[in-house]
């Protein structure tokens, strides 16, 4: 097989001057993407045969690096490509492709698709699956593009005439809301009711204007109306200090069983799944808590969110984890535990008093100890009196 290294340089090259080749702009962004599609594979196909070692994650950062110098000159020349096009479909198209790879908001091309969209394309009734990725992948702050992408969103919740493109542009607002609530809530910020008051606001507004229309994203399947009851049901019920809901279902054995059989005692739950990468990590932390916390008030609680309920136990024992944990459910399940809590994100982690009531979010390493020692030693001295 071609080095991966030669590989990817021969396919930029290729890409920087095989669309010259091509007969028409549609024939031009087919091959951009075929490209990308094709130096993809390749990258993935080289760094999984890596071996796990030091020797194994340089060459790993040197492959990323030179896919990603491949992929910010693919995506410059859909950018030139939209450019040229402006006044047609297909300008728009090689836009959404720009846009719906979240990767390229890091990147130069990001900011000038952002900006040509905004430019261009506000009032385009295809605008919406653009907007719907932008909005629920959004660049982080302090990212040089975050501030375009707001301004895309902004523009086409207000200037577009088309109710579907508008719902995307108003549900990524709420999103970007409940973004800000749930730093300020991390942070514990004095602002945190205002921002929580805000974020419902905005999901109400979703919910009462364009509760029917599908998120342009992902498999389609999911109303607005229903992502934002998810929000909206997590801000008045899954916040620090207040009572957690229970949970019923089964485990990875097939036993059903409440989150409240173990009320009385300090819980963690963590919604966990074996191909989250950072939730895997948590693990040995994870079995030392356990382990130091033996004959103690306190339980931990795994919420697993494999498909298959069997590859979850199997994982489950290979890494010891000996704690009970409940099975998150089939995605062809009508809802699952972790839409039932509004996990936007694997692990979450939940710290939960002896009464229910939820005292901590997503902590993790020597912040979670901590916190679970402190109020396993307060339930202990209250027992005691």
């Amino acid at each position: 097989m071609m080095n991966f290294l030669r590989l990817l340089s021969t396919v930029t090259l290729f890409t920087l001057g095989s669309t010259a080749f091509a007969e028409s702009p549609r024939e031009q962004l087919d091959v951009i993407r075929a490209e990308s599609k094709a130096a993809t594979a390749a990258y993935f196909k080289e760094t999984n045969a890596l071996p796990d070692t030091p020797e194994g994650s340089k060459k790993s950062n040197e492959l990323f690096k030179a896919y990603d110098k491949g992929q910010a000159a693919r995506f410059l020349a859909a950018v030139e490509l939209a450019k040229a096009n402006s006044d047609s479909d297909l300008g728009l198209e090689s836009l959404e492709w720009v846009l719906t790879t979240p990767r390229s908001y890091y990147l130069p091309a990001g900011k000038i698709a952002m900006e040509l969209a905004t430019e261009k394309y506000v009032a385009h009734p295809k605008i919406g699956k653009l907007i719907a990725t932008l909005g629920w992948v959004p660049p982080h702050e302090g990212v040089d593009s975050r501030t375009a992408a707001l301004g895309l969103i902004r523009a086409v919740a207000k200037r577009n005439p088309d109710r579907t493109a508008r719902a995307q542009a108003e549900f990524a607002l709420a999103y970007q809301t409940f973004g800000q609530f749930s730093i300020a809530e991390y942070k514990k910020a004095p602002d945190l009711e205002k921002l929580a008051d805000d974020a419902e606001k905005a999901y109400e507004k979703v919910l009462d204007a364009y509760g029917d229309c599908y998120l342009l994203r992902g498999d389609g399947k999911k109303t607005l109306g229903e992502l934002a009851k998810q929000f909206l049901f997590g801000l008045r019920n899954l916040r620090v200090g207040k009572e957690a809901p229970d949970i019923e279902a089964v485990d990875l054995d097939g036993t059903k069983f409440k989150l409240s059989d173990s009320k009385g005692k300090i819980r963690v739950v963590v919604f966990w799944a074996s191909w989250c990468g950072p939730c895997m990590e948590m693990v040995p932390q994870e079995r030392k808590m356990v382990a130091r916390m033996k004959d103690r008030p306190f339980v931990l609680i795994g919420v697993n969110g494999d498909e298959d309920r069997a590859k979850g136990k199997e994982v489950a024992a290979k890494n010891e984890m000996v704690w009970r944990s409940f099975w998150n459910g089939s995605k062809t399940a009508t809802t699952t535990l972790a839409q039932d809590w509004n996990v936007t994100g694997w692990p979450t982690v939940y710290v939960i008093d002896d009464l229910g009531v939820i005292r901590f979010k997503d902590l993790h390493r020597e912040q979670l100890d901590k916190a679970v020692e402190e109020l396993v030693e307060e339930l202990e001295k209250k027992v005691k009196k």
